[in-house]
């Protein structure tokens, strides 16, 4: 890469950096830069007061002020600019000294070598030629016309200057370039013509055109604009024309035109202007999307996963620094009927008030999640358990008090854990509070039970289990659930598709086994819905994003990711029921399981045969590049087909009873992919711009494959089309501006698909608030709780 494109990429990076403020990430992107480029000796960064700020390599001691600000291709100063094109300072930039590096100069930047070898030839050959011309010659007087049409047929723009520095002679392209006549330049000053300086960030320092005669190599380049109206911009290159005897006879001046790679550096600033606009909005979009991943998209609140997330944090901060923590569960009475006798609509009506009505009364620095169906868990951070049970109380007070059905107020129980009650891990302090919970429903609903009530032989399961029978999952094993976020992060890094798939079946799972298991079982089965593929980050990319069916050899392959996925959840977490469930979920009840090894019937565990019947049911509903997705009810007759051969009938029907009744629990699916999609676009496009600032192309082509598969996946053609086209400019080394004139039409894309989504989703909520109060309750008469 040229010195020219070195300082350009610099400037780029610097402006995005300086207008964010990032000065710490400025050095690091040009420590990475210098690093990469042995062409670089040092690199500082100053400001416009002139304090240096940083410096990568031993810059004080190589840099040369002096030469720097006479330009030079060895001490380079970049300019850098601030959001409103003031000078915010510069970088300083010292490379090797060309007379020590040929080979750097031969394979520098093509246009580079246009711009500056072909003259640099013209201007050493017309050199000898006039000395060898002019050595019995006053300057001052007319040069031949054989010398003139010479040099006429130059096509850089050059002068002949006398030892004074007046013009003696013009060739035809700089007067066609300077817009002056032969005539008017003919005997004026050099110095006397309107040069400026191109830069306006830059202070104009007037040149010394005879220097030059002075010093026997010729002077470094440096760019200077003539003209008022539309100046014209030069690369100045001086020499002085010596005799036989070594006297000075006069000084020639060479002029590249460089007007349009000034132009060039303005839209290139323009368009950098715009990429920062642009990012700046994503970044606040991907906030919002992050913001709306974590809540429960019926009541606002935060859902199961964020919640657990949240719960391990709170933990360990209570445990760093020794202060209370306490857990409430809370659960509607007789929400069923409420459903059974007014609908599925009422019953959400009444599931966002019950919302509304928690968030508004916890403090500041608590949190309300939806656990699942009616359940809500509030977190109680430094509040011991004495005054958890007081919160918990209000909280039943306030819910019956403002939340009503046909005039007769819904009411809750609740279970409260703390901290200080003995708990090991923050699954045991829920499943403390849930037993609680348990003897609060037992004891007559509508009350508040603390843990430390509870008698030491309480069975939960009897409620919930239905003779269905369960293994209770060992209390003392704790699995931490920061690490299940992180490998299906990694997952959805590899296969955003299949991350999608586990999250929706995780969902079925605990709409299932919530009225089958307790809370610490359906806990486990839902990290093993969650992990169940996760094997599949070691099947190659051409097997796993292949876009149609596999063919019985790459089905082996993808075979294995099974057995890869038990030995990454056994090794990660220590917990054998949940290896159980994920090893034994392609078991079949009737025991004609290509794996003769497992488990059938009631043997199965029964985790495993939810998981099983709620991965089969996700796969045929949902899309494929290859094909539609089946009905729900295509997908129910299938599961009932295989019921008593591949799937628990029992099971089978207990859980599309549960589907069919989900009401409360019903996503808008088109909805969540949307904001899955959008959210991955726009993570994936800040990734994009980081890549970018340091022009690291290698780490661009990668991220630019991956946007590709995400936006196709989530049908976003329009961006999978500007990708493939980036991509192309990419492969092709195409020139900065191309990439982030391209790079910007991308971004605007990005805004728009989060624009769409976050304007459709304050639509939807503007609209579910609307019925919320219309389908509020008849304040009629008090009766009876409900």
């Amino acid at each position: 890469m040229s010195r020219l494109s070195h300082c350009e990429t610099i400037a780029i990076s610097a402006s995005v950096q300086a207008r964010l403020d990032e000065t710490q990430r400025m050095e690091s992107t040009l420590r990475a830069i210098a690093e990469r480029n042995d062409d670089i000796e040092s690199v500082a960064i100053r400001r416009a007061n002139g304090m240096l700020i940083a410096e990568i390599g031993d810059h004080r001691s190589n840099w040369d002020n002096a030469v720097a600000l006479r330009g030079s291709n060895t001490f380079v100063v970049v300019p850098v600019t601030a959001s409103n094109y003031e000078p915010w300072g510069s970088i300083e930039v010292r490379f090797t000294d060309l007379s020590r590096s040929g080979l750097a100069w031969l394979t520098g930047h093509p246009c580079f070598r246009l711009l500056v070898a072909f003259p640099a030839a013209i201007f050493l050959c017309t050199y000898l030629y006039l000395r060898k011309m002019l050595r019995h010659m006053d300057p001052s007087k007319a040069v031949p016309s054989r010398v003139r049409s010479a040099l006429d047929t130059v096509a850089g723009g050059l002068l002949v200057l006398d030892p004074k520095g007046q013009i003696v002679m013009v060739n035809r392209s700089f007067a066609l370039s300077s817009g002056y006549t032969r005539e008017e330049l003919q005997g004026k000053k050099v110095a006397d013509l309107p040069w400026t300086n191109p830069d306006p960030a830059m202070k104009s320092i007037p040149y010394d055109w005879l220097q030059a005669i002075s010093e026997e190599n010729p002077q470094p380049s440096v760019a200077l604009s003539l003209g008022e109206i539309s100046p014209t911009t030069f690369l100045v290159n001086c020499a002085r024309i010596d005799d036989d005897e070594g006297k000075v006879r006069g000084i020639l001046a060479s002029f590249d035109d460089v007007t349009q790679l000034k132009k060039n550096e303005k839209e290139l600033n323009r368009m950098l202007d715009e990429l920062t606009k642009s990012r700046e909005e994503i970044r606040r979009h991907n906030e919002q999307l992050h913001e709306l991943a974590m809540q429960d998209p019926l009541t606002g609140c935060m859902n199961r996963r964020a919640f657990f997330e949240r719960m391990e944090q709170e933990w360990s901060r209570a445990g760093r620094y020794n202060h209370p923590l306490s857990f409430v569960i809370l659960d509607l009475d007789h929400f069923k009927l409420i459903n059974d006798n007014h609908g599925h609509a009422t019953g959400d009506t009444v599931l966002k008030k019950v919302a509304k009505v928690l968030i508004d009364t916890v403090r500041d620095g608590d949190f309300v999640c939806r656990y699942g169906g009616e359940e809500f868990c509030i977190g109680l951070p430094h509040i011991d358990v004495e005054s958890a049970m007081i919160a918990a109380d209000r909280f039943r007070n306030e819910i019956a008090r403002s939340v009503e059905v046909d005039g007769r107020p819904v009411t809750a129980s609740l279970g409260v854990s703390a901290l200080s009650l003995g708990p090991e891990h923050p699954q045991a302090m829920v499943d403390q509070a849930d037993k609680a919970l348990y003897v609060a429903k037992g004891a007559g609903r509508n009350r508040v039970v603390c843990f430390a009530d509870v008698p030491d032989d309480i069975e939960v399961d009897s409620s919930r289990i239905e003779s269905v029978p369960t293994t209770a999952a060992d209390p003392d094993v704790a699995i931490p659930f920061h690490a299940v976020t992180a490998l299906t992060s990694a997952l959805g890094y590899r296969d955003p598709m299949t991350a999608d798939h586990s999250r929706r079946v995780a969902d079925l799972c605990v709409a299932t086994g919530s009225r089958l298991m307790s809370i610490s079982e359906c806990y486990i089965l839902e990290i093993a819905a969650l992990l169940h593929d996760i094997g599949k980050i070691g099947v190659p990319d051409a097997i796993l994003l292949k876009p149609g069916s596999l063919t019985d050899k790459e089905w082996e392959v993808m075979e294995v990711h099974d057995l890869m996925g038990v030995e990454i959840v056994d090794s990660a977490f220590n917990s054998p029921e949940l290896t159980e469930i994920i090893h034994t979920h392609h078991a079949f009840f009737g025991g004609t399981s290509r794996h003769d090894n497992l488990p059938k019937g009631k043997d199965i565990p029964l985790g495993a045969r939810i998981l099983s019947i709620a991965d089969t049911y996700d796969a045929i509903v949902s899309d494929r590049v290859y094909r539609k997705g089946r009905t729900p009810e295509e997908a129910f007759a299938e599961l009932r087909r295989c019921g008593g051969e591949q799937f628990d009938p029992e099971i089978v029907e207990h859980f599309i009873a549960t589907t069919q009744s989900l009401g409360n629990a019903r996503i808008d699916e088109h909805g969540e992919i949307n904001k899955k999609v959008a959210l991955r676009i726009g993570t994936q496009i800040e990734r994009i711009g980081k890549a970018i600032d340091t022009n690291d192309r290698n780490a661009l082509h990668v991220l630019l494959g991956r946007l590709k598969t995400t936006a196709r996946a989530g049908e976003v053609h329009e961006i999978a089309d500007a990708v493939a086209e980036l991509e192309q400019l990419v492969g092709d080394g195409a020139e900065t501006s191309q990439l982030l004139a391209m790079t910007n039409e991308l971004l605007n894309l990005c805004r728009s698909t989060q624009r769409v989504f976050l304007d459709r989703q304050t639509e939807s909520e503007s609209e579910s608030d609307s019925v919320a109060e219309s389908e509020s309750v008849s304040e009629s008469e008090p009766a009876s709780e409900v």
